[in-house]
């Protein structure tokens, strides 16, 4: 017969195999992807589309139209702004990330008014890039 020790030693025992084994299991599982059209788009929409849509003054003067996929793949006057696998590389995570408190008069910010986009945001859009930025 287990003395009350041992039994409480086998339950913690217990306890701690099975919490540890749900802990690896979550670490396991990959976070998913963001998609397009459910995490990114809102994004945009938020805090982009109200310049860089149709008739938007961003729209107009830098020809970037980030309301749909087929006008960020378009990107703007400038070229390619999104660098599918590579977020370093994309020209939008660089505008989205530019520090704002920065002094630097050429740095491009943006949303230029407003508020920066949260760390959320920001990873969000990095993570949809890295993952291919795919029309999701």
């Amino acid at each position: 017969m287990k003395t009350k020790w041992q039994r409480a030693s086998i339950a913690l025992t217990a306890s701690l195999t099975a919490a540890f084994g749900l802990a690896l299991a979550h670490a396991a599982t990959p976070e998913p992807a963001p998609t397009f059209q459910k995490q990114v788009l809102p994004i945009f929409q938020a805090h982009c589309v109200m310049c860089h849509g149709p008739g938007g003054v961003g729209n107009a003067s830098a020809g970037l139209d980030l309301s749909t996929f087929h006008g960020l793949k378009s990107g703007s006057t400038g070229g390619v702004i999104v660098i599918p696998f590579h977020p370093e590389r994309s020209m939008l995570m660089r505008v989205v990330k530019t520090n704002w408190t920065s002094t630097e008069k050429s740095a491009i910010r943006m949303p230029p008014m407003g508020a920066q986009l949260s760390p959320a945001d920001l990873d969000t859009i990095s993570r949809w890039i890295k993952q291919g930025a795919k029309d999701n």
